[in-house]
């Protein structure tokens, strides 16, 4: 018998370069999703898809990028495609019934959002889309009663993640920051998604992203503890060291107050810190001068009694004064 060895060496060669055009598109999609650049990233991962239809971390990252770009629709075939493959992901399950819900059908979000909470009950993304998913249905048979049950439930989730907030410090440390508002409400967007909570200093404001009506209150509670610790400085000034502190706080009160909710982000927050809270510091100082090489070391009160001059000083851009931030997140 006589092989065709010829044929398959030309098509393992055809097969290895299609794999390398098939990375090398991959690689450079994934750059510019991760830069907001998500028209470009779109057109190289549909590119990438051509080559190899099946590639599901290619739909995952086109499905994603599509949501960042609040193109839902398109999103909901390639992470169904990406769902089939890895039916036990339940983020992103809970992302494509998210899709679904922001889409306006709500009926489809709920069967994914009760899905993922079969497999994690106490997995909060899920939960809170869930019971978000029930209140837009509401409100699409009974728009007055709808709204009225989600505004009773964003006082009584805010009070109480306040409240909480509040308890955690020592007593006394909020007695200067009666001016401060806390609120649900838009926030700004980094990455395509908004940002959890945020503190707006010319304002004395804490905004929680109003995608976290119904959150636990706990979670909700850990990023107000976050923001308090912006606000506690009443100047508009942040830091690598503020940040630091601000997320060891918060880290501090998850791992010694929660234990049955379920949230990937906190969790791994809170792993750090287990691990010693160096450890954390080093992840938080990554992350923000990626975000902004320029940011000082220190600031107001990080550490206690820095005055501004020793914080510029301190700064790794010597030459710079402090920036002043109208928002700090």
């Amino acid at each position: 018998m006589i092989f065709p060895i010829t044929n398959n060496i030309n098509t393992q060669k055809n097969s290895f370069r299609g794999s390398l055009v098939n990375n090398s598109l991959k690689t450079k999609a994934d750059t510019y999703m991760n830069d907001g650049v998500f028209d470009k990233a779109i057109e190289l991962y549909e590119k990438a898809l051509q080559i190899n239809p099946n590639d599901a971390d290619v739909h995952l990252n086109l499905a994603k990028t599509y949501s960042y770009s609040s193109r839902y629709r398109e999103a909901i075939p390639h992470l169904e495609a990406y769902i089939k493959v890895r039916p036990d992901d339940i983020e992103n399950m809970t992302l494509l019934g998210e899709c679904y819900k922001k889409s306006g059908m709500f009926s489809k979000s709920m069967e994914y959002f009760n899905r993922a909470l079969s497999i994690e009950p106490n997995y909060d993304y899920a939960k809170r889309n869930l019971l978000d998913a029930q209140n837009l249905y509401l409100q699409c048979i009974d728009p007055v009663r709808g709204r009225k049950e989600r505004y009773n439930t964003a006082i009584n989730n805010l009070t109480e993640a306040v409240k909480i907030a509040k308890n955690f410090f020592p007593k006394g440390y909020t007695d200067d920051m009666k001016d401060i508002t806390v609120s649900f409400d838009k926030t700004s967007k980094m990455g395509g998604r908004s940002n959890i909570a945020q503190y707006e200093h010319t304002k004395r404001k804490i905004s929680v992203t109003d995608e976290y009506t119904y959150a636990n209150p706990k979670l909700t509670g850990a990023y107000i503890i976050h923001e308090f610790v912006h606000g506690k400085d009443n100047d508009a000034y942040t830091s690598v060291r503020e940040e630091q502190d601000a997320y060891r706080t918060q880290a501090k009160y998850w791992t010694q107050n929660v234990f049955d909710v379920y949230d990937p982000e906190m969790d791994y927050v809170s792993n750090l810190y287990k691990q010693s809270a160096e450890a954390l510091d080093e992840r938080v100082a990554e992350i923000y001068r990626l975000r902004d090489p320029g940011i000082a070391e220190t600031s107001y009160n990080h550490p206690p009694g820095t005055k501004k001059t020793n914080a510029r000083k301190a700064s790794k851009v010597k030459s710079e004064p402090l920036k002043a931030y109208d928002i700090i997140v």
